[in-house]
């Protein structure tokens, strides 16, 4: 174009105060004017941070093999007070059922039996002629206790003397033969302690049976033992049958044969309160 200069190859660019420039010369000039100062920081930083974001693909960090939080400790913390309480707990009560075993060994217990039915048990005693009973009775019908010293010859039960009427529930029973102290007479007693009050009755023996209760003789002891015995309500409970083997009479103990002769000894029975004895 008219007034327009151009270049011919081999020509070079001419800078004020320079000499002519080859055009490689020029290309590189505009290259290293675009450069900004700001970039070469930024390469440089990334080169930087490269072998760390490889050695973090290829080689994970390790963690601490436990790690507890607060939340975990107060956790665990629980856990072992529950296990010690529970097992404190579990070695009091094996020793109260201990003691508890050994109580009813000495004590007697009456097991639990099903609703109207009468039951009676057999407890210790360390006093001669002396027999203590836990018996329980249903409301209905009452229920007494008689007892006697003496089962007549040729009778189907003994001859009750007297009885003390037991009310509905649980009571402890005290049959014994004693020197009463107060006059000086033997007698046979029948005592009944329950939650509604005590009550006692007492029959002088005819001396014949306080020669035989004094004398050394064999017993035959049947009726309650130290296990539960129950009945259906409404039957009769024989919870005392304690015999004095003397005399010829001491050969007739088996079958439903009466005895022969008179059978001095200590009885009891369970029965209802329903007419006379």
């Amino acid at each position: 174009m008219p007034g327009e200069d151009r270049l011919t190859p081999g020509e070079g660019l001419m800078m004020p105060g320079a000499g002519p420039m080859m055009p490689g010369e020029a290309r590189r000039a505009e290259v290293d004017t675009d450069t900004h100062p700001e970039d070469d920081a930024g390469r440089i930083a990334d080169a930087a941070l490269k072998p760390a974001t490889a050695n973090r693909g290829s080689h994970p960090a390790k963690r601490p093999p436990y790690r507890f939080s607060l939340a975990g400790l107060l956790m665990l913390l629980s856990l072992i007070a529950l296990g010690s309480g529970y097992i404190v707990t579990l070695v009091r009560l094996r020793n109260v059922q201990a003691e508890l075993a050994v109580l009813r060994q000495e004590t007697g217990y009456l097991e639990p039996t099903p609703d109207g039915t009468i039951a009676a048990v057999r407890l210790t005693s360390d006093q001669p002629m002396t027999y203590r009973l836990r018996v329980r009775v249903p409301q209905s019908p009452p229920y007494r206790i008689a007892y006697s010293s003496v089962w007549p010859t040729d009778a189907s039960a003994p001859r009750w003397f007297a009885a003390v009427p037991v009310p509905p529930g649980e009571s402890v029973v005290v049959v014994r033969v004693l020197n009463d102290p107060r006059d000086g007479r033997w007698k046979i007693t029948t005592l009944r302690r329950a939650p509604s009050g005590t009550r006692r009755v007492a029959t002088v023996l005819p001396a014949e049976h306080i020669a035989k209760f004094r004398g050394s003789h064999d017993w035959l002891s049947t009726g309650v033992t130290r296990s539960t015995a129950s009945f259906p309500g409404g039957e009769s409970l024989r919870i005392l049958d304690e015999r004095i083997l003397a005399g010829e009479g001491a050969t007739m103990l088996y079958g439903d044969k009466p005895p022969d002769q008179d059978m001095v000894g200590v009885y009891a029975e369970l029965q209802p309160d329903v007419g006379p004895l």
